[in-house]
């Protein structure tokens, strides 16, 4: 259960030292989605790390994978008469340099903005998120969260040490690497069974010819973008 209503600012005196205009926002913003707000996410509001906007956003997760605390941070950036929104950096919590096609931007009065930062946060939760995981010899040796709609990974996992032999090897060889080692599940072959996570699939679709299940065992490695 939530602790508190959507995006609402509990502490008039806080350390956000939110503006009039700011808090105008998040209250319209909070009373724009109470009726349909689900009860398995919160919706919080911050200030961004420069301090130059507001920051209102939600953390959508996993709740059978206890390891994977957050799969994906989802948020707007108010400045002045402006509204941004997109996925956002899992650790900044800034935008993307490149928006994706389904970002909000727009600009109007305050309510005008809460209205369609609201309009856009409801429809992005309810975008679909699925798990693809691949099996080796019975065992999960790698998985990946992504959004069904766009096939955008979210985050993966990958172990070496339950992986077919030479696979590691093979996909270092062709590129599919990232940073110190990263392997990117997107080179590897069609997965082995994928899981409906959350949100409305059928406004996406699965990789082709990947059987659905709703059971699932242990997933190894570490989670990384």
């Amino acid at each position: 259960m939530r602790k508190h209503p959507w995006f609402q600012v509990d502490d008039p005196d806080d350390d956000c030292e939110f503006t009039d205009d700011e808090r105008a926002f998040a209250s319209a913003l909070s009373g724009h989605c109470m009726a349909w707000t689900p009860a398995d996410v919160a919706g919080e509001v911050g200030r961004t790390e420069d301090w130059e906007a507001l920051l209102a956003w939600v953390s959508l997760s996993d709740r059978a994978e206890p390891r994977h605390l957050s799969l994906v941070d989802l948020g707007v950036h108010l400045v002045g008469d402006r509204v941004r929104g997109d996925r956002l950096h899992s650790q900044l919590y800034t935008l993307p340099d490149r928006p994706h096609a389904w970002a909000l931007d727009a600009t109007g009065p305050t309510d005008q903005l809460a209205q369609a930062a609201a309009d856009w946060f409801r429809t992005v939760l309810d975008k679909p998120i699925v798990l693809y995981v691949w099996l080796h010899e019975g065992y999960a040796y790698a998985a990946r969260y992504a959004f069904a709609d766009s096939g955008e990974t979210l985050s993966q996992s990958y172990a070496k040490t339950m992986a077919p032999d030479g696979q590691a090897a093979e996909l270092t060889a062709a590129g599919h690497v990232h940073g110190k080692g990263w392997i990117q599940t997107i080179g590897l072959p069609t997965p082995s069974l994928y899981l409906h996570i959350r949100g409305d699939l059928d406004k996406g679709s699965v990789i082709p010819g990947v059987p659905a299940t709703t059971k699932r065992g242990p997933l190894p490695g570490l989670w990384y973008e």
